[in-house]
């Protein structure tokens, strides 16, 4: 083997020799990855008297071994293991992947005599830079290989074997170089071997440690996760002990997390709820109402439960989660609907007894009083009690309306305070929450509440009283926080003399009474309400700004509108349908027709009658255009042009009466 080894190097020195001094290719006796890279290094216009490797600045050595100390900490183990496999009179280097040296161990005196060469960390040993060596030549070929005496190209190296191996990322990248540089005369066949078998090694404990990090990371990501969720989350094993829980999930059962691990899911579930049937089985469920346990009472939760499975379809767990019912019900509402639509900002009105009404209605809004609104069919009741909502601390929470008289006696209590599954034939089998659950943190509104069954008024009391539900069918109940507004159109005070209704309840609900105007006694509001209803619906049906016919505010108000401003915006929208241009006498019903007289007094200084109920005919037109622009002027700020477009008139017709009337015009 010596004898071969020493001859190959004797053909390889002549070769170099011959190319070197006359140009000429090397020959099959030649390594072809050799001769390869002699002829990059020639075009490269590498020195081969040179061998130096030039250095990178000390700044840049920093920033380089700063970047890669990951790398040569996990590279470091292996190296001194090589190092002190392979003796003395060696040197083993890490490098990156440009090459750079990065980290040197070997021997003293090796270090000294290949320090002229500037082989040590800083210095770049590439093949554009060094010629031919192991390192620079294992970056070029991606491979490793064994450089030995005159295989370098530079003749310096000549006295020196390489042997280099590549090391990758887990993604295939090269990184760096592994080499261990001796004397030529130590080299040994297995040097080659150990290096590369040591550089798999790094490669390896790159990927495991690689893959640590990335379950550490996915570890926290999880937990963090997992602690943020601001569902309740449970997680069981194969026995039902609880082994994990977030912080929601230790609010919602009302204990702190070292009171709950350990425990049985089915100490905090009620046993006769679907869902504990469906954990102790193991069965996987979605969106089903649970019955959870904590210190304070039982809460309905919605909950989802989720199977672990190992690779082997084991099941060892489950992740179960717990949302509140209350909360849920909040969120729908924000989506499909229990919302007040209405603000106090809506209300149109100019008259003083609809001033003092409105003026109430602000102040209570702000207290948590429960609220009793009486007044005629028509008025807008249900109106005021929503902007009595949106302008109150609950405004965030759902506004739930219930006619209790539109609901059948056999039905009301299930609607107002829900049921559990099967409680009645017909009953879902999941069961559902009533008005009451659905408006806690809100406002429920009871309209028509004369009408409420005396049996149901007792169990209304009951829940206005204590601020609990029980369901149908349950006797577990449920702490509720709703602001009552109850409306009737029927004198409350006289249904309970009658014995119609309960006395302590209509005590409980009339803490903050509000009565809504008939449309009669507030005659200088109609004006202002017609030229509203016009411009609504003009909007709606797409038409330009409809005119309205003095001689309809005139017959407006001599109607005493039974059916207050419900009807007159149900007369409004049938004359706006019919209407092209302007509302006349001809689009309104006959009975308004005939309501309106046309004697003129001629009176235009005339004062509007006030509320009492008196005639409205012998009204002059002069007089009923003047209270029109002059309320709607009024509404508008005294903006003209709003007004215009609010009476379905041109600005220079407002103008025009202004000046006959002898108003100027005000600024605001």
């Amino acid at each position: 083997m010596a004898v071969d080894l020493a001859a190959y190097r004797n053909l390889v020195a002549q070769a170099w020799e011959s190319f070197i001094l006359h140009g000429k290719h090397p020959g099959p006796e030649v390594n072809g990855v050799i001769a390869a890279s002699w002829l990059r290094c020639k075009s490269y216009g590498v020195d081969p008297y040179g061998g130096v490797g030039p250095r990178v600045t000390e700044r840049e050595l920093q920033a380089k071994i700063s970047a890669n100390r990951k790398f040569i900490d996990v590279a470091r183990p292996f190296m001194e293991d090589l190092y002190r496999f392979a003796g003395a009179g060696f040197m083993v280097v890490l490098t990156d992947d440009e090459p750079v040296l990065l980290e040197v161990i070997g021997d003293p005196a090796v270090s000294r005599r290949a320090g002229e060469l500037n082989f040590s960390p800083g210095a770049r040993w590439s093949e554009q830079a060094v010629g031919t060596n192991a390192i620079g030549t294992a970056v070029a070929i991606d491979g490793p290989i064994q450089v030995c005496a005159h295989e370098h190209y530079c003749a310096l190296h000549h006295p020196w074997t390489c042997s280099a191996a590549p090391i990758h990322s887990q993604d295939g990248r090269l990184i760096g170089i592994l080499d261990m540089t001796g004397p030529c005369e130590l080299v040994h066949p297995h040097t080659l071997g150990m290096v590369m078998a040591a550089a798999r090694a790094i490669e390896n404990q790159l990927r495991w440690e690689s893959a640590v990090r990335e379950v550490e990371l996915s570890n926290r990501m999880f937990l963090s996760t997992f602690s943020s969720i601001s569902e309740a989350v449970v997680a069981i094993d194969g026995e039902g002990l609880i082994r994990q829980v977030n912080a929601a999930a230790a609010r919602l059962l009302g204990r702190p997390e070292k009171d709950i691990l350990g425990r049985n899911i089915a100490a905090f579930l009620d046993d006769l709820n679907p869902v504990a049937r469906y954990i102790a089985e193991r069965r996987e469920y979605a969106d089903q109402e649970a019955l959870v346990i904590t210190p304070s009472g039982k809460v309905y939760c919605t909950s989802t439960g989720k199977v672990i499975r190992d690779p082997e379809g084991r099941a060892p767990g489950m992740v179960i989660t717990l949302r509140e019912a209350k909360r849920v019900h909040r969120l729908v509402h924000k989506i499909v609907g229990h919302k007040a639509v209405f603000t106090f900002d809506d209300l149109v009105y100019r008259s003083d007894v609809m001033r003092e009404a409105i003026t109430l209605a602000r102040h209570a809004a702000h207290t948590s009083l429960n609220i009793l609104i009486t007044g005629e069919t028509g008025t807008g009741k249900e109106m005021i009690a929503q902007a009595i909502h949106n302008a109150s601390p609950r405004s965030r929470g759902p506004f739930v309306a219930l006619n209790c008289g539109a609901i059948p006696r056999e039905l009301i209590e299930s609607e107002l305070f829900g049921y559990e599954g099967g409680a009645f034939t017909g009953a879902k089998r999941e069961g559902r929450p009533g008005k009451f659950e659905l408006a806690d943190g809100g406002t429920v509104f009871l309209d028509e509440i004369a009408e409420m069954p005396l049996e149901m008024q007792v169990k209304l009391l009951r829940v206005v009283q204590e601020r609990k539900v029980a369901r149908l069918g349950s006797h577990d109940e449920t702490p509720v926080e709703v602001r009552i507004i109850a409306a009737t159109n029927v004198d409350l005070a006289e249904e309970v003399a009658k014995g119609n209704f309960r006395r302590d309840l209509f005590y409980r609900l009339n803490v903050m009474p509000i009565r809504m105007p008939a449309l009669r006694e507030r005659p200088e509001d109609i004006p202002l309400l017609a030229a509203h209803f016009v411009q609504k619906m003009s909007e709606r049906l797409g038409k330009r700004p409809l005119e309205v016919d003095p001689e309809v505010f005139a017959a407006l108000l001599s109607y005493a509108w039974p059916g207050n401003v419900r009807e007159l915006e149900n007369v409004l929208e049938r004359a706006a349908c019919l209407a092209e241009h302007a509302i006349t006498l001809d689009h309104l019903p006959d009975y308004l027709r005939a309501s309106k007289t046309r004697e003129d007094r001629g009176a235009d200084d005339a004062r509007l009658p006030s509320a009492s109920g008196a005639s409205w005919s012998g009204l002059s037109l002069s007089l009923v255009e003047k209270e029109a622009i002059l309320n709607v002027l009024e509404n508008c700020g005294w903006n003209v042009s709003r007004a215009a477009r609010m009476l379905g008139i041109g600005r220079n017709t407002i103008y025009r009466r202004l000046k006959e009337w002898e108003v100027k015009a005000q600024r605001r």
